[in-house]
């Protein structure tokens, strides 16, 4: 894993009780807070990029209703 003086870094405002939800999710976890946090990031990422395929596969599918086409 590279360094982590040298990867990018990004500074949030958190709501009130929020950091401390995250600690102790992290703490049950036994991993750090910024483990916790990326990968929160990254399922919820990784959820819209399925959902926009989801969205693209359903559009295609009534464009070819409209159009008489039988489903694929």
């Amino acid at each position: 894993m590279a360094d982590s003086r040298q990867l990018d870094k990004f500074i949030i405002r958190l709501p009130d009780g929020m950091r401390e939800r995250i600690s102790d999710a992290a703490l049950k976890q036994h991993t750090s807070m910024n483990s916790l946090v990326i990968k929160a990031l990254e399922e919820f990422l990784d959820g819209q990029q399925r959902q926009q395929l989801l969205l693209d596969a359903l559009s295609e599918q009534i464009k070819r209703l409209e159009h008489g086409k039988t489903p694929a």
